[in-house]
């Protein structure tokens, strides 16, 4: 990927020959010739480097570096100046400017100090990630993501490309929301908004009117400008929940979004471009609502490039006591409790709920748990009513071994006899998919 470089002074013989030297070094270059296009170019396009004159017709050099650094703060800026000015060259140091050349200009020596900064630049941005990912592995949401491995695996490879679009699958309570927000979070993008929506919460109107804002007096109500949401996301992420739920009219305006990178606001006549990593998410059918016409075929096929599908809390049953367990630790020291672990009849009852809310509904369970429980350990009277009812345990007498092996070998032997040893009709009756079913077979040395 090439660098990008900016070029702001208002000589255009010097904005030529910086232009043309760079061009050959391998660079991307863009000009502008005062600061109000400088401020805009930098907004607007990602930008790795800025060679800024002091003196310009409009704006004060001073002032473009403080709304860079404010903006973009992963931007590098280097003062150029005519003028020796050895006191505007501190202050534009201790403004974070990474350094300065004084005209006339030797290309060789401006293009070893471009290349040393943008070296820095790219340290501070490895180790920043290094820190984000070692932060977010030790924190109880990743620790969520780390089954299964093909989901953990896709959240770095599309935090890497920060540009492709993301559709991410699931029932209710699976944290597809916790999902796109860790993807931005490790992206490099982590530095700008990350700007979220429910689709389903909100009619058309307003809904096309949150996303790409409205100009003054476009409609009734419409008393001032208001910036869209794609605005307030440029260069950032925006998450659109329940993309399903959206109506085919602004989904025709979604699709220009992807295709043209730019949008107009309700009641406005100019173009605004943007780059936005765009994140959706559903638990509704989208290729069933393709073929009902429900949802249109060509934002489908756009949205769905690299697609996540985050599996039911009832398919990772290994799972629920260790996210248990993070749970408790974390409601333990909110409500300041001291209570060590889940008695063995709890544990069981949690092995075999059914989970229809997911991760979210067992972080509910467990936190109304702690609030209630009033023991050293958490027992079923801890548990809501509903859970209790719905849980089918194996039969077992006080004497029998009650801990979650125990209790899940003996599970997986009386449905495989009630289903004749048909592996199949065991695993929907159990609600695992049937591979799960034979990694468990075979954990627990069963007749295959």
């Amino acid at each position: 990927m090439l660098n990008s470089l900016l070029i702001v002074d208002d000589e255009d013989s010097i904005c030529k020959s910086l232009k043309r030297y760079f061009r050959v070094k391998g660079f991307n270059v863009q000009v502008a010739h005062d600061g109000k296009s400088a401020i805009e170019l930098c907004q607007t396009t990602p930008t790795d480097m800025v060679l800024l004159d002091l003196r310009l017709p409009d704006i004060g050099g001073l002032d473009v570096l403080t709304i860079i650094k404010t903006t973009s703060p992963g931007t590098g800026v280097i003062i150029i100046t005519a003028y020796g000015d050895v006191e505007t060259v501190v202050k534009a140091i201790q403004m974070k400017a990474d350094n300065f050349v004084i005209k006339p200009i030797n290309l060789e020596m401006l293009g070893t100090i471009v290349e040393k900064s943008l070296e820095s630049y790219r340290t501070k941005a490895e180790v920043q990630y290094l820190k984000k990912v070692s932060r977010l592995e030790g924190s109880t949401l990743f620790k969520m993501l780390r089954q299964p491995q093909e989901v953990y695996h896709a959240i770095r490879l599309l935090a890497d490309n920060s540009s492709t679009n993301v559709l991410i699958l699931g029932e209710i309570g699976t944290d597809k929301g916790m999902v796109a927000n860790t993807i931005h979070e490790l992206s490099d993008r982590q530095n700008r908004q990350f700007v979220d929506i429910n689709c389903a919460g909100l009619s058309n109107e307003l809904l096309e009117s949150e996303l790409f804002g409205h100009e003054q007096g476009a409609f009734t109500d419409a008393k001032n400008l208001k910036r869209g949401l794609f605005e307030v996301a440029n260069r950032g992420s925006i998450f659109l929940d329940e993309i399903g739920k959206m109506s085919l009219s602004v989904q025709a305006k979604l699709l220009k979004v992807i295709e043209k990178k730019a949008f107009r606001r309700l009641g406005g006549t100019t173009n605004i471009e943007v780059d936005v990593r765009i994140m959706t998410a559903t638990n509704t059918d989208l290729e069933k609502a393709v073929k009902e016409s429900r949802f249109r075929k060509d934002l489908y096929f756009r949205l769905n490039v690299m697609p996540i599908t985050l599996p039911p809390l009832r398919d990772m049953r290994e799972d629920i006591q260790p996210l248990a367990n993070i749970f408790l630790e974390e409601f333990k020291k909110l409500f300041v409790k001291e209570i060590s672990g889940f008695s063995p009849e709890v544990e069981a009852m949690l092995l075999y709920y059914s989970w229809p809310g997911n991760v979210r509904e067992l972080r509910n369970v467990v936190e109304r748990a702690v609030l209630l429980c009033e023991d050293s350990i958490i027992r079923t009277i801890d548990l809501p009513d509903n859970l209790k009812c719905r849980t089918i345990l194996p039969k077992l007498s006080p004497q029998d071994d009650w801990s979650l092996e125990s209790v899940e070998k003996k599970h997986l032997e009386k449905v495989l006899v009630a289903c004749n040893n048909n592996r199949s009709k065991a695993a929907e009756t159990l609600g695992i998919h049937r591979c799960t079913l034979i990694k468990k077979i075979k954990k627990y040395n069963l007749p295959l």
